[in-house]
């Protein structure tokens, strides 16, 4: 009940549903998973220092984490809050007060999600709370001697990556100078100067108005979600979810290149793509080649 590897490969297995429902298209179930497993790799280091100190101050649960038989009373570990400040004297970055907030916004969203009618991992943004939940992870995977990516599933830090610094203030200061900078710049150019450098893009091509100028310019959108493959009738079924995380004004010269930038510029899109494959065209090199006779020629005399 107090070792820190159980801890710490409960964790895992934990993290490993997480990714499972992730590749199915299951967002919600596996933002669950992880905040379930999240519990568990908090308490790890406690345990490794001693497990004394995960135990409750009621009844003998202490003495059932020093090893010794308490009978039929049931143990009890402390609140996850307690964890969290208990932490702050074992591992590194503890004692700063975001994390410390973190710890809490992170405990809050896996109850609400669990003991009342509301679904906060539906309704409540990914940037607002995956970023924080990638960076907490990493310190307590640094200080048990590994890393983030031994715990959490590549694709998810990958979309976690995109999203930091969504809430970044200073984030949003700069790229309101960046804004007002092209703006001044576009405000001086000649009508037959913005003409040269306007692009008429194409219906396919995502676009949308410069905050800066007002004109046309590319959005990039990266897949930050892959769910597997699936049949279905003839086709073979696959989703992506993509985020922005590119602009590029050919007017004014604006130019934005992360997730973050875009949510302060007010162009952040996320958007669900479903592509379709026909199994038969998919596979007809393989069934032609496979169908071919390769061996000994014979007469049919």
């Amino acid at each position: 009940m107090w070792d820190h590897q159980q801890f710490s490969a409960k964790a895992k297995l934990y993290f490993g549903r997480a990714e499972d429902s992730y590749e199915a298209d299951d967002n919600d179930q596996s933002y669950l998973w992880l905040l379930l497993g999240f519990e568990f790799l908090l308490r790890a280091p406690l345990a490794k220092a001693s497990p004394v100190l995960l135990a409750s101050h009621d009844g003998n649960s202490a003495l059932h984490a020093a090893g010794i038989d308490i009978g039929n009373e049931i143990p009890r570990s402390i609140a996850t809050s307690l964890v969290a400040r208990r932490l702050a004297h074992l591992v590194d970055g503890f004692r700063i007060e975001q994390t410390q907030k973190d710890v809490i916004l992170l405990t809050n969203i896996r109850n609400e999600e669990l003991h009342t009618a509301s679904s906060p991992l539906r309704n409540l943004p990914t940037h607002k709370w995956l970023p924080k939940l990638m960076h907490v992870v990493s310190l307590l995977a640094t200080h048990l001697g590994e890393t983030v990516n031994d715990y959490i599933p590549e694709q998810i830090i990958a979309h976690a990556e995109h999203l930091k610094g969504v809430e970044d203030k200073a984030i949003r200061a700069e790229v309101a100078k960046l804004i007002a900078k092209h703006k001044d710049f576009a405000e001086n150019l000649k009508d037959d100067e913005v003409n040269n450098r306007k692009v008429e893009y194409p219906r396919w091509i995502p676009a949308a108005d410069c905050p800066a100028c007002g004109i046309p310019g590319k959005l990039t959108f990266s897949t930050v979600h892959r769910s597997r493959e699936h049949v279905e009738a003839d086709q073979i079924i696959s989703e992506e979810r993509q985020i922005t995380t590119g602009f590029e004004c050919t007017v004014c010269g604006l130019a934005l290149e992360s997730a973050a930038q875009l949510h302060a510029a007010d162009l952040y899109e996320a958007r669900d793509t479903t592509s379709a494959e026909d199994i038969a065209e998919k596979y007809a090199d393989y069934f032609e080649s496979s169908h071919e006779y390769d061996g000994p020629e014979y007469m049919d005399d």
